[in-house]
């Protein structure tokens, strides 16, 4: 009503009377404003709560927007680490890949050596002299005492120095591995002036085909000698045959990365 009145004053002249119907009139046109006037305030009440919602909806959106750039951020840090994990397999994958390929060629050398071997000292490995092995990436000449040396001595005898001019030959071609030469005797004591023990004399025997090997064009640096007397036997000691076969001495060869 105050509003209605309000309205009525400022459409009421100045001075003067006005009639009936002109005071209906403008009664009426301060009715309509004052409905005009509610109507906008209502909608301006719509509009800020509607401007507030918007402004909810925003700052929804906008921390929406940022936690979206953190996982954005995680994301892309995941995939540059499984870039690089793929990477590192890729690189692992072809490192076995050239190691199987490098340990297919090495088999394949050591067969070649292997069978060369067997037909260049067919009648020692016929008459059971010497034996070659092949196990395991692994290439063994064991050759009896007797094909190599005079009972008792540690010199290759002429036959054993030709035996192993051959053997040298062979193992020239392979690459990649130690050449082990290992000293084996029986059971039975040997006591001299030069050779107080087993072990003094299997030492010494290694040593002696380790040099007989070298003299053949061997490397000196792929080569080692060790002594184990009678301590690793590949036959019981309960007669002269099993002895006989105890006496040896085994050229081993050993791939590198087995250092």
């Amino acid at each position: 009503m105050i509003r209605l009145a309000c309205a009525l004053l400022l459409l009421l002249p100045a001075g003067g009377c006005v009639t009936r119907a002109e005071f209906d009139a403008r009664v009426a046109r301060g009715r309509s404003l004052e409905y005009e006037m509610a109507r906008r305030e209502d909608e301006m009440v719509r509009l800020r709560r509607r401007n507030l919602a918007l402004l909810q909806v925003g700052s929804r959106l906008k921390l929406e927007r940022q936690s979206l750039d953190t996982e954005r951020i995680e994301l892309l840090g995941e995939i540059e680490e499984a870039r690089q994990e793929y990477e590192r397999l890729q690189d692992a994958l072809l490192g076995e890949q050239r190691a199987r390929e490098a340990r297919e060629r090495e088999l394949q050398q050591l067969a070649g050596t292997y069978q060369s071997l067997v037909e260049e000292l067919e009648k020692e490995v016929e008459d059971g002299k010497l034996e070659i092995h092949r196990l395991r990436g692994r290439l063994q000449v064991r050759a009896l005492d007797r094909l190599l040396f005079d009972s008792g001595s540690a010199t290759i005898n002429a036959g054993g120095g030709e035996v192993l001019r051959k053997v040298a030959g062979q193992l020239a071609r392979i690459e990649g591995h130690r050449i082990r030469v290992e000293g084996h005797t029986d059971n039975v004591p040997i006591s001299s002036e030069r050779f107080p023990s087993n072990w003094e004399l299997s030492v010494a025997r290694a040593a002696g085909v380790v040099r007989s090997l070298i003299d053949a064009g061997l490397e000196p640096g792929r080569l080692s000698a060790e002594g184990f007397g009678p301590w690793q036997p590949i036959a019981p000691n309960d007669s002269p045959a099993n002895r006989s076969r105890n006496r040896r001495i085994e050229i081993v060869l050993v791939p590198e990365s087995e250092r």
